[in-house]
């Protein structure tokens, strides 16, 4: 028997017309301490559920006024009640009707005359999933809320600096351009920030609503990202070596952050290094283009490959390298939504490569 995990006690709504059948298939469900309750006709469904939401229907396909197949396709297509697990209880058992009853929405079904055994095993196993199901529900709401709250919470004070930068930059009355340039960098930035916050936002309730897709010049886009690199301190000279690369098809902004994402590890694990080199390059492979980006760095163990993809795992500990453990996770998600895939080579001490394909032809997808 599968073992339960109910925190109430399942409660379970037979629906048949025959009072003798109620009172047979009860006496098994009381036995195993569920609550039971009956009704003896289709049209009192709605009333009953009204009552309050069983845990299972038991239901009649053969009734007088209304069958079984049309209160489960009803009670399926309500959103109220679809999460209801049904199972029929039926003295038919060709082909066509079982058929009828599954493409009606039921889970399962129970031919009569009823075995004792078999109703509880089905029972089970339907609350079980149930169980299981409401759980996930709970925690994909709970996930939602999440977001949202950290949404809100991250765009209020960046749109705060925002408008403290605009009302300091009317504050100054006589701009060089440097400043100018400076006030007008600050707003960008921000603006860019709460644009990124709401586009991770629609990454993780698994909607592609906000993808922008454009024509977007992989060279002008990477020379951006190592101009903006330069400007970060950093006791080492940096040398960029970088290939000719292709116009693809994708949205700016989340690709941007891709590449400021690899291109951020690739700098932070080569720092022990006198000069950094990072190699970008891409090339024609099949139906895709294949970039590739090299550094000097660290590496680490190949056993590993697959963990450093993983939210929060982290190869190297904070007190060597700081971070979050999430930048290639959010790499790896804007790279599927493009319909490409990621991965990364590397060897303890001799630097790393990571790899990430987008089709020549445009192809946005759901996130992974």
């Amino acid at each position: 028997m599968i073992k339960m995990q109910f925190k109430k006690v399942p409660e379970i709504l037979i629906v048949d017309d025959t009072p003798d059948h109620i009172q047979f298939v009860a006496n098994i469900l009381k036995g195993k301490k569920y609550k039971v309750r009956a009704i003896t006709s289709g049209t009192m469904i709605y009333d009953a559920l009204k009552v309050g939401l069983p845990d299972l229907i038991l239901l009649d396909v053969l009734m007088p006024d209304i069958d079984g197949y049309h209160i489960c396709t009803s009670l399926k297509s309500d959103k109220r009640y679809s999460s209801i697990p049904i199972i029929f209880l039926t003295a038919m058992n060709e082909e066509e009707d079982i058929i009828k009853g599954f493409n009606a929405g039921a889970q399962d079904y129970v031919l009569k005359p009823v075995k004792p055994s078999e109703l509880l095993v089905r029972i089970e196993t339907h609350l079980d999933i149930k169980y299981r199901s409401d759980e996930l529900r709970e925690a994909y709401n709970e996930i939602e809320s999440f977001n949202h709250m950290i949404s809100h919470d991250l765009k209020s004070p960046i749109w705060a600096i925002n408008k403290l930068t605009s009302y300091l930059s009317n504050l100054i009355e006589d701009k060089s351009e440097d400043i100018q340039e400076l006030f007008a960098t600050i707003l960008q930035k921000s603006d860019d920030t709460v644009t990124l916050i709401e586009k991770y936002s629609e990454i993780a309730k698994l909607s592609n609503a906000s993808i922008q897709t454009e024509e977007i010049d992989m060279n002008v886009l990477v020379k951006e990202i190592c101009h903006d690199k330069e400007s970060e301190i950093l006791p080492q000279k940096v040398v960029y070596n970088v290939s000719k690369l292709p116009i693809v098809n994708g949205d700016r902004l989340l690709l941007k952050q891709a590449l400021i994402n690899i291109l951020s590890n690739a700098l932070k694990f080569s720092r022990g290094r006198e000069t950094i080199n990072i190699n970008i390059n891409c090339i024609k492979k099949n139906t895709d283009y294949l970039f590739s980006i090299e550094d000097n760095g660290v590496g680490f163990d190949m056993n590993y490959a697959t963990d450093i993809f993983t939210l929060y795992v982290r190869l190297h500990s904070k007190s060597e390298f700081e971070g979050t453990g999430t930048g290639l996770t959010i790499v790896k998600r804007i790279i599927s939504i493009h319909g490409g895939k990621v991965w990364i080579t590397g060897e303890v001490d001799k630097g790393a490569t990571v790899y990430f394909t987008l089709p020549i032809e445009s192809i946005i997808r759901n996130p992974m």
